[in-house]
């Protein structure tokens, strides 16, 4: 199972707390035995709609950020259906290559720099993001970055 940072990945049938469902995943991790994956959450809009837009909405105490629908965002052109969104609290998740492998993972894409840049970013500022995330991130923006403009 091979995977670059900004891999947009489908795991079919992915289990959830309450029931089983395909879900997205982009990896910002790669490591010899495990990966570090940021999940899509949802498609439901839990806020004021007027405040949708791409990129970090908050709002009172949610912060995520939310890739419009249609808007392409993958090298290959992938886009999403409908509005995905990502909190900000608690998706930051590391998977051992052999449990990923148990699952129906499908590589759909590969995130455009200036997307993965703009969401490692809206992690790496959001205050409750771990500091040993934040080193993670950190180390991705800075060679994502260091050699390139966006």
């Amino acid at each position: 199972m091979s995977f670059e940072i900004g891999s947009i990945i489908l795991v079919r049938n992915y289990p959830l707390p309450t029931k089983v469902s395909d879900k997205f995943f982009i990896v910002i991790g790669i490591r010899d035995d495990s990966f570090t994956l940021l999940s899509m959450t949802t498609s439901q809009i839990y806020f004021d709609i007027s405040l949708l837009k791409e990129g970090i909405i908050t709002e009172n105490d949610v912060s995520i950020y939310c890739f419009l629908k249609g808007q392409i965002i993958g090298k290959e052109g992938f886009c999403f259906r409908k509005n995905t969104f990502i909190s900000h609290r608690n998706n930051i998740s590391q998977f051992h290559t052999e449990k990923l492998k148990s699952f129906d993972v499908e590589l759909m894409d590969v995130l455009i720099k200036s997307q993965i840049v703009s969401l490692l970013y809206s992690f790496y500022i959001y205050k409750g993001t771990k500091n040993k995330n934040k080193l993670i991130i950190e180390n991705l923006l800075y060679e994502l970055t260091k050699d390139s403009e966006l």
